[in-house]
């Protein structure tokens, strides 16, 4: 490509940025390379003859330390110390790394990972980052091995030793980290040859002048910052402006007035940026600007939204801004940066297509305003000496003009590939076509060609499949942004999660903070408008706190990330809403969390370098009056200890606190404390000493709200019959009709369940009774309630804890805490109750819940009545469990582990001693759910603990029903005499509640008795179960992972089998429920069967013969 026209007068060598940097210092020393702006005011100025002096001296250092040829991390602040830094990297002949430096403990995980992949054997930042750091690396084990070095202690006499590195278009100059998981960091190695390709592409496209100046607020750790911010300056020899991208976000009006002040012809973000300015910059803030000069506005990094450029455009036309500015452009770290790109002066290219044919990879033009059209905006043109294809993922056939495929790019930008990952490397970057072209770097983006203009439909990996047709997780995110004024701009993420064998349709989406709590009408239109304009019911949508979606550095959001975390659970969730209902499985009601945040607190040893001193009064009136009224609801409590990040404010709310101090003091913050500072009293004590005392504003007006959002009622708003959770009860259950299937639930049995039961005057083998030792139905049990009826009626008629104590009350008690082994127990009138209340009560915000994956809906209830943070660990992994508490646990007060002593879907149980171990190493409450190990597991019956032999004092809380082993009803919490103690003087669900009947406390103290008497029943029941377990795998049938319990399901992998397998078994006299998918997923539907002591050898084996036999019938048919 011929730059002449651009460069001349001058010659730059067209090399590798250090033989640039050192041509401008030759050539014009004195010139401005940078210009950092604080804020809007203050400035350092960085000249060509004064980075080179700078970048010798480090480089000379890094040289010294054995560092040329090796990696290095930049770990700076937003300055001109990472130019220095970066350009001492080159000059060194080391690859430089960029990178964010930590905050406190934050992102300290995936600098490490990132440091452990590259193998960096330095890291270089400024002295008081590098003070900080230090003291955060214990978790951090490849840190530790680095070689740490504040590059502003380094003295520019160091330069006059340095010694050039021989370099050459391949030699490797940069990894850039893209964005992603701490696990599996995936660096791009870009060459020296790289980058400088990549900056002709940008002086060919951007047609710039020797008058140009360019500006970035853009992190220099992505690709965009890094190559436009900070290697264009150096290519071209003019100078840019830099700016932090915290000034940028905390008053985006900060990036228009340095364009009018420096009269900056080129400057740009990703499209976010500017919907912030459309949405926070007021007619006050422009006044004096001027944006006449500049001359492109790319945008990129993000799919381009034609709303955001007309609205950007009209909005900021009478300061001087013209539609020909905005310049549309693709690219990625894997090409260096730009792939395609508009040519300067032309205006953004829109166009219409028809939806459902880009859908089918096919283009039409629509007109706009047809029905289902959807606009796109061209990202440029192909540059020359570049390639790009369009090419089927599938075939690899290259495709012609409108059709939709996958981008492949081959240039002189491409990069080597990923670091130390040669088979994806191989993958990506040396793909071939069908036809044997190679060496193409696949993007995983989807477009087309239309008249040489590439448009970008969509990621490959992103694409959500339906009834083999493709919707754009972009088009749903617009749709659901557009709904309703509280969802946020640029923060909605739609993707598919794996269910029943089909891809369903998972959408969130960030909410405004308000006071609002009811979200069900923002929901029920959110999945109006997704189904009416995409045929696409949403399956879930989850509404999330205001910035708590993973987005990447630029701002793009992050789906996979944020699929990881919605699986997780990890998310601040403010309402919840899913299609699917049933089993164990939370209601499709829409449900409101608690979004606290947490607690975060460090050993002393680490524990940072906190302000102190006394505040100032008027100070900490003004702060805490800030505070309040960015938090709202969330400053209820507000004292000048409360930390702010714990009440849930996000980084941008916490920036909007700083400007507001800022505007009433009239100072500013230095950049550094805006991410150090958390609690009301260190934002009063930093103002206080880099701000002042004397607010400029003593009328502090009250923040702008906005309107309340009216709408109209709907009739499923108050009546039962028009809701749509019951239209689709409705509707599940006509399909079940159309099975030709009777309906397998609520069948009425006569008289007494135990290894039989009577349905309809016909006698059955029972399997669907947890009545494990036949304790219901027995004349002891039976005769100990009738009794008991006689003695203190049929009901306590009041809460215990006033006037519904009873004398059997306290033995019950007396006998399960003796029987369990430990100081007390507590008795409630239900078992799903005692649980939703003991752990809503026992936890509350800033703690952490921490459950099995598959554990019982009563835990997650009370997990979420709590309003602590619910985390699942995968099925009895106690392995996966530590991993959790070792990265999480210091960031909560209490912590609650909860595990099942028998899980009732699965049949199997967890390795007590390892959890128990576990909660000891941690300094956890361990929490067993015995509903279904009380009276089967144990030589006596008493449970997991008796089955392993260890002591049940090392269990905080032991859980049990009464219904089970018990024949009663109502549940139980045995533990310690003061867990027992607070219980009953203060858990809702005790206190508020009518005390357990006294004919069930009756039967139970029974039972638990005759259990003692009897322990042969514990036998029977072990033995049956055995059994059975052991029949039914020798006819091959499918028990998963049931262990000797008497919980075994026999898994079909198919709904409809298993509801005609249970039918057929029924016509057999053998009575088994099925249980079906959403209950549990397709691929696990089953039947499930509950074996008692009173089953004989004989049902057994006449059960296993029938269901293996019909099952054969049925899968040949």
């Amino acid at each position: 490509m011929d730059l002449e026209r651009f460069l001349a007068p001058f010659s730059p060598p067209i090399t590798n940025l250090v033989d640039s940097l050192r041509y401008w210092t030759e050539h014009t020393p004195d010139d401005a390379a940078f210009y950092f702006l604080d804020g809007e005011d203050e400035e350092i100025r960085l000249s060509y003859q004064a980075l080179d002096r700078r970048a010798r001296a480090i480089g000379a250092h890094l040289t010294k330390l054995g560092m040329r040829g090796e990696r290095v991390l930049l770990l700076y602040p937003p300055s001109l110390d990472f130019v220095e830094g970066f350009m001492g990297c080159l000059y060194a002949g080391a690859t430089a790394i960029p990178a964010y430096p930590p905050r406190r403990n934050r992102y300290m995980a995936r600098i490490d990972a990132i440091s452990a992949d590259a193998e960096a054997k330095a890291a270089l930042t400024v002295a008081d980052v590098a003070d900080r750091v230090i003291g955060l690396l214990d978790d951090a084990p490849s840190l530790q091995k680095t070689t740490w070095l504040a590059t502003d202690q380094v003295s520019d006499d160091d330069a006059d030793d340095w010694d050039p590195p021989k370099l050459d278009d391949e030699s490797l100059a940069v990894l850039q980290y893209t964005s992603g998981s701490t696990g599996a960091p995936k660096g791009v190695m870009l060459s020296h040859g790289n980058m400088i390709h990549n900056c002709t592409f940008i002086v060919h496209s951007f047609e710039p002048d020797r008058s140009g100046v360019g500006l970035s607020w853009l992190p220099t750790y992505h690709d965009m910052g890094l190559v436009g911010g900070v290697l264009m300056p150096l290519f071209i020899g003019r100078p840019s402006v830099m700016m932090s991208p915290m000034s940028f976000l905390q008053k985006p009006a900060r990036w228009l007035r340095g364009i009018s002040k420096y009269n900056v012809t080129i400057s740009g973000g990703p499209n976010f940026a500017y919907d912030l300015c459309v949405d926070k910059i007021t007619d006050e803030e422009l006044e004096g600007v001027d944006l006449s000069t500049w001359k492109t506005a790319f945008n990129g990094a993000e799919p381009i939204r034609p709303s955001t450029l007309e609205a950007f455009t009209k909005r900021f036309a009478a300061v001087g801004f013209r539609p020909e500015t905005c310049y549309q452009c693709y690219g990625m770290a894997e090409t260096t940066l730009i792939v395609t790109g508009s040519y300067q002066s032309e205006r953004p290219i829109i166009r219409s297509f028809d939806g459902k044919a880009l859908d089918e990879h096919r283009v039409v033009s629509a007109a706009s305003d047809e029905e289902g059209v959807r606009k796109l905006v061209g990202c440029g043109h192909v540059f020359p000496e570049e390639d790009v294809l369009i090419v089927d993922p599938e075939s690899l056939k290259t495709l012609p003009e409108h059709q939709v495929g996958e981008i492949w790019v081959r240039s002189g930008s491409v990069g080597q590939g990923y670091w130390n990952k040669p088979e994806a490397t191989e993958e990506t970057f040396r793909a071939s076509t069908s036809a044997g072209d190679s060496g193409y770097l696949r993007t995983g983006d989807l477009g087309f060609m239309d008249d040489g203009e590439l448009f970008v439909t969509g990621r490959l990996k992103d694409l959500i499949i339906v009834r083999g047709v493709n919707r754009y997780p972009q088009d749903v995110e617009l749709t659901v942004e557009h709904t309703d004024p509280r969802l946020q701009a640029g923060s909605a993420a739609a993707f598919a999660v794996d269910l029943n064998g089909r891809e369903c349709l998972v959408v969130m989406a960030e909410v405004e903070r308000t006071r609002h709590k009811d979200w069900s009408g923002v929901i029920r239109q959110i999945r109006a408008n997704v189904t009416s304009e995409h045929e696409l019911p949403p399956d879930v949508l989850v509404l999330v706190r205001f910035g708590s979606l993973p987005k990447t550095s630029s701002g793009k959001i992050q789906r996979h990330a944020c699929r990881t975390a919605f699986l997780e659970e990890s998310l601040p969730v403010i309402a919840r809403w899913t299609a699917w209902s049933g089993g164990d499985n939370e209601s499709n009601k829409v449900v409101v969390e608690s979004a606290a945040a947490r607690t975060t607190t460090y050993p002393a040893e680490v524990a940072p370098t906190r302000l102190t001193g006394e505040v100032n009064p008027t100070v900490a009136d003004v702060v805490m009056h800030h505070v309040a009224e960015i938090a709202k609801e969330r400053a209820k409590d507000i004292t000048l200890d409360s930390n702010i990040v714990e009440m849930g404010m996000d980084s941008l709310e916490r920036l909007q606190i700083a400007h507001s101090i800022e505007e009433t003091f009239g100072g500013r913050f230095p950049e550094e404390t805006l991410s150090e500072i958390e609690t009301c009293r260190e934002v009063a004590l930093a103002t206080q000493k880099y701000i002042g005392t004397e607010p400029r504003v003593h009328d502090l007006p009250s923040s702008a709200r906005r309107p309340t959002v009216r709408r109209d009622v709907q009739p499923g708003d108050y009546q039962f019959a028009q809701m749509a959770e019951y239209k689709r009860l409705k509707q599940t259950e006509r399909m079940l009709t159309m099975t030709g299937i009777p309906n397998p639930y609520f069948s009425r049995h006569q008289g007494i369940t135990n290894d039989t039961t009577v349905i309809d005057d016909h006698e059955l083998i029972s399997w669907s009774s947890y009545n494990y030792l036949g304790m219901s139905g027995d004349p002891v049990v039976a005769k100990a309630a009738k009794d008991a009826v006689d003695r203190f009626g049929t009901s306590v008629s009041a809460s215990r804890l006033v006037s519904g104590e009873k004398t059997i009350h306290r033995e019950l008690e007396r006998a399960l805490a003796d029987f369990i082994g430990v100081e007390d127990s507590i008795v409630f009138v239900g078992g799903h109750s005692t649980n939703e209340t003991t752990i809503g009560h026992l936890l509350g915000p800033g703690d952490l819940i921490v459950h099995d994956a598959v554990a019982h809906n009563s835990i997650i209830q009370g997990a979420i009545l709590s309003g602590a943070r619910r985390r699942p660990f995968e099925h009895n992994d106690w392995q996966r469990l530590d991993e959790i508490l070792k990265e999480i646990r210091m960031e909560y007060r209490r912590v609650l582990v909860v595990i099942e002593g028998v899980y009732s879907m699965d049949g199997d149980c967890p390795d007590l001693p390892k959890f128990i171990d576990l909660k000891k190493r941690h300094q956890t409450f361990l929490m067993v759910d015995e509903a279904h190990s009380i009276g089967t597991m144990g030589p006596s019956g008493r449970g997991i603990g008796e089955h392993y032999e260890i002591d049940p004092r090392n269990v905080d809380l032991w859980m049990g029903t009464l219904s089970k082993s018990f024949g009663s009803c109502g549940g139980y919490i045995a533990g310690g005499q003061e867990v027992v103690e607070y219980l009953k003087y203060t858990a809702p669900g005790f206190v508020y509640s009518v005390g357990l009947s006294p004919p069930n406390c009756a039967a139970s103290l029974a039972a638990l008795r005759l259990l003692q008497d009897e322990p042969e029943r514990v036998a029977s029941v072990q033995a049956n179960s055995r059994l059975f377990l052991q029949l039914a795998k020798e006819r091959g049938l499918n028990t998963g992972t049931s262990n000797n319990t008497p919980v075994v399901p026999i898994i079909i992998g198919n709904s409809l089998k298993a509801l005609r397998l249970s039918r057929q078994l029924f016509e057999r006299s053998i009575n088994v429920q099925p249980i079906l998918y959403p209950a549990v997923e397709e691929q696990a539907a089953r039947l499930r069967f509950f074996i008692t002591s009173l089953h004989r050898e004989d049902q057994i084996r006449q059960t296993i013969d029938e269901v293996a036999t019909q099952l054969e019938q049925i899968n040949r048919s």
